[in-house]
């Protein structure tokens, strides 16, 4: 999934660029505002050291001359040009300015800080900041020679020391602030140098992410961005040179497709044509347009589709219905026979569409049959020979028999010709067998139809429980089985078929069971799955593959027909069987039936 952009003004504020400027410009700013404040702090420490030298030096002189004006304040103060106060005992005695004195600007009562530390001291001096009318004042105090304490405060802001700290603070904030501004210039100049290789690659690779390989490479660089440039630059010859080789592979394979013998059509997950040659149209007789809808039925077409096209889109969309991943089937057009095998395509496990080969095997049709026939000819002739050498001697039994006159001809006559008829019977059967297996289509009642599938098992196992005795014959059905597609009496034939042949394996004494079940697999369509199974004698691992081949049997009896008849009557429905069997162990025959939840049903009353 695409990630949910911010939008333009937002990515403006997260952009590289922008991060990169936003640090500088805290970095410098950051130390503009440090150097300031330690300036200030700076100029605030000095400040205070020279008032509390123009305080000490006041109480310093104040104090010399306290005795030479017989300790009046307000003279004294005069003396020294500054406001004195004066303590006795710890209380105000005394101060030069009365009027502050009576409005309580001066402390009534001496700190006991500065009472500790001048009993404490033998200099007799002291000094502390005290506030003084709402402003900060440093106050010296000195012991006088009546013990009576001396105080001079002087004001941290005041003449010439407050005026030239106001005029420093003054230039230290345009500093400060000259210093931001060009802090924030040189930022966003720097920034600006930094994010220009990351916006040149960022463009170089959103050109490359819109398939214009073709365009300006970044240009080369011999800072740290250089050997990325170099990189970047490289990767995208390598892009360059491999969509050109794709691009001629693909080329190649289209021009492969189109001039193939093969009709192939390729569809995408949803059922859309990708892909389709020129043989594909011509055997199907479709128009097979790129990005079609192959599972939509077709609309507005001047003639309806018939035949092999509706039969092959009506497949299709059970294929892409049902997930197939792979399977295959033939379809007849007009004089020409086509197989259709269709295989699902995945990438990473996720289905990405279907393609399906067309091929047209008339031709290879014919030539199998020409093949079979002729093995055809070969056992029809071994399999009359048979039957015509007992009647052969009979005949000539018959003839000496005349000619002698014997007394007991009459008994003879019987005899041989009763053997005769047998021979006869066989016959008729082999011509029978062989006709069936031969031209299957001319026996068979009409298109396949709904058929109750338990209604037949039943039907056909009454008539063997009741008539094998030593043999159990057994059913398991479930309650609500489907109807199946296929034709009601081939489907008694097809289960009598295989009833015979486990009979045969199992011998005197043995276990038939046949069962049915409604069968679902993933990737694959939904059938009623029938089962015969015996504990007979079983197949060799040998002879299996051959068991549907004409003429092959186990057994000395019989046309060697049988399972080959099945095997036909199977595939005429649409269905499919096979067998598992192992030596000693048994026999299972199993038949893959279509559901017939769409076909008309027929009734199955009738008995085999």
């Amino acid at each position: 999934h695409t990630p949910r952009l911010p939008p333009q003004g937002v990515r403006g504020l997260v952009s590289f660029r922008a991060r990169i400027t936003v640090a500088l410009f805290s970095f410098f700013a950051a130390s503009n505002l440090i150097f300031g404040s330690l300036a200030y702090r700076a100029i605030d420490d000095s400040a205070m050291r020279t008032a509390e030298v123009l305080a000490a030096q006041i109480v310093r002189e104040a104090s010399g001359s306290y005795l030479a004006e017989g300790g009046r304040i307000r003279s004294l103060a005069q003396r020294v040009g500054a406001d004195l106060i004066e303590y006795r005992e710890g209380s105000l005695r005394d101060a030069s300015d009365e009027t502050l004195a009576d409005l309580g600007v001066y402390p009534a009562w001496l700190p006991l800080a500065v009472h500790r530390s001048l009993q404490g001291q033998g200099s007799g001096f002291t000094a502390a900041v005290v506030q003084l009318g709402g402003r900060d004042h440093v106050v010296a105090y000195r012991r006088l020679p009546d013990d009576d304490v001396l105080a001079a405060p002087v004001p941290l802001q005041a003449g010439a020391a407050a005026l030239r700290s106001t005029e420093l603070a003054a230039l230290l904030s345009a500093a400060v602030l000259l210093g931001g501004l060009f802090s924030l210039v040189l930022a966003l100049l720097v920034g600006r140098a930094l994010s220009r290789p990351i916006q040149r690659l960022r463009e170089a690779s959103e050109r490359v992410g819109r398939g214009q390989l073709a365009g300006d490479t970044l240009p080369v660089a011999y800072d740290e961005f250089g050997s990325v440039f170099e990189a970047f630059n490289r990767m995208v010859e390598r892009l360059q040179s491999a969509r050109s080789e794709l691009l001629r592979t693909t080329r190649r394979t289209e021009a492969i497709i189109q001039d193939a013998a093969t009709g192939v059509v390729a569809f995408d997950a949803e059922g859309r044509i990708t892909l389709a040659n020129e043989r594909a149209r011509e055997l199907l007789d479709l128009e097979l347009s790129i990005g079609e809808h192959f599972t939509a039925a077709p609309l507005g077409e001047a003639r309806p589709e018939r035949g092999a096209a509706a039969e092959f889109r009506l497949w299709m969309r059970r294929q892409f219905e049902a997930h197939s991943f792979e399977s295959s089937t033939e379809v007849q057009h007009d004089a020409r026979r086509l197989r259709v095998r269709v295989r699902r395509i995945t990438q990473q496990g996720v289905p990405a569409g279907w393609v399906a080969i067309v091929e047209d095997v008339t031709d290879e049709l014919r030539s199998e049959r020409i093949l079979a026939w002729g093995e055809m000819a070969r056992q029809v002739a071994h399999e009359v020979k048979n039957p015509l050498t007992p009647i052969k001697l009979s005949v000539q039994h018959l003839r000496r028999a005349w000619h002698d006159h014997r007394p007991d001809f009459g008994d003879i006559l019987e005899r041989n010709s009763a053997a005769m008829l047998r021979e006869i019977d066989r016959l008729a059967e082999i011509a029978s067998a062989f006709s069936r297996f031969g031209a299957p289509e001319a026996h068979q009642p009409g298109p396949p139809q709904s058929v109750d599938l338990s209604r037949v098992v039943e039907d056909v196992l009454a008539l063997y429980a009741s008539g094998t005795p030593g043999i159990e014959f057994s059913a398991s059905l479930p309650s609500q089985l489907p109807p199946v597609r296929a034709r009601s009496p081939e489907l008694k034939e097809v289960l009598v078929n295989l009833l015979e042949n486990a009979r045969a394996a199992v011998g005197p004494e043995g276990r038939v069971h046949v069962s049915a079940e409604y069968f679902v697999a993933a990737g694959r369509p939904d059938c009623v799955r029938l089962s015969v199974s015996d504990n007979g004698s079983g197949i060799s691992e040998e002879l299996l593959p051959r068991i549907f081949e004409p003429h092959f049997s186990t057994r000395s009896a019989g046309t060697g027909l049988g399972l080959a008849i099945v095997h036909r009557l199977v595939e005429s429905w649409g269905a499919h069987i096979q067998v598992e069997s192992a030596p000693g162990q048994g026999t299972r025959f199993t038949i893959d039936l279509v559901p017939a939840h769409d076909l008309p049903h027929i009734s199955t009353t009738e008995t085999p």
